[in-house]
């Protein structure tokens, strides 16, 4: 097990949550806050959401600003480089670029699907469903299904986190997922075998809601619950076609994935049961 660099996605929201803490610290408000750095109250907002860095100029006013004194001061202007860094190019979509280096840091991962969720995907399976997105080229086809693979090998890795615990990964698959044909026998038996690989993992938990649970809110709008530890930030990811959100206001998505994971199947009669669809097709 190895500890990965964080990367600059996930330094923007460290340094977003510093930059809000110290300038409560100051007893500073939003608003006078922008007057006396002279920027708009949306930039203030993204910044301390972590969805952009801020120039050097810009960490070294606040640095004046909020009082930050000695060593915080040389780690906060540290964090601020670390977040300006260009991150590497992904081959997704471009909505889920961040999505992609948050997943790949997050010290845990709730999801819940009526499908097989992207990262879990064998290439041969996600190939054929990216086959019939309209927002996918055909050339980058097999590139982007590759990197879902790769995606879920990183999952199948108890990486330890900067603050030195092991990855924790639960999913939730409504069980329709087992029952769409997706890329012929073939593949559905090589995707059943990946996740039954999943399933048999120490820091992996994965589990089947039954038909027989009945609905849940959390298959109707599908997601996944991020815990960034070394930012201190919870998310959950919600994606759709043409787009994602980045709710932090996570409370009703863990209460309807608490709900699903009541109702679903054990773990032991989850694998069972992708045994038997993985004998059948």
């Amino acid at each position: 097990m190895e500890e990965r660099d964080p990367g600059p996605v996930v330094q923007r929201l460290i340094y977003g949550v510093r930059a809000r803490e110290y300038r409560e610290a100051a007893n500073l408000e939003p608003g006078p806050t922008c007057e006396k750095l002279n920027i708009k109250r949306a930039a203030l907002s993204k910044c301390e959401a972590g969805l952009v860095a801020d120039s050097e100029t810009a960490t070294e006013r606040k640095i004046v600003l909020y009082g930050i004194l000695g060593p915080e001061a040389e780690e906060f202007r540290r964090l601020g480089k670390e977040a300006r860094r260009r991150a590497a190019p992904e081959r997704v979509s471009d909505h889920a670029r961040q999505y992609v280096a948050l997943e790949r840091a997050a010290t845990e991962l709730r999801m819940i699907y009526p499908e097989v969720p992207g990262a879990l995907q064998s290439a041969a399976y996600a190939r054929t469903q990216l086959g019939h997105s309209p927002i996918v080229r055909q050339n980058d086809l097999t590139s982007w299904a590759e990197v879902r693979e790769k995606r879920g090998d990183l999952l199948a890795e108890e990486m330890v986190s900067a603050t030195g615990k092991p990855r924790r990964v639960s999913a939730i698959l409504g069980e329709e997922a087992l029952y769409r044909l997706v890329g012929g026998p073939a593949v559905m038996r090589a995707q059943f075998q990946r996740l039954l690989m999943f399933a048999d993992l120490p820091h992996f938990s994965l589990r089947v809601l039954p038909f027989s649970a009945g609905s849940t809110p959390a298959l109707s709008s599908p997601f996944t619950l991020l815990w960034i530890e070394p930012a201190n930030v919870n998310l959950a990811y919600v994606e759709s076609m043409g787009g994602a959100d980045y709710i932090k206001t996570t409370n009703p998505y863990v209460v309807a994935f608490d709900d699903a994971q009541r109702r679903a199947l054990s773990e032991i009669d989850s694998r069972a049961l992708l045994e038997s669809r993985a004998n059948e097709v």
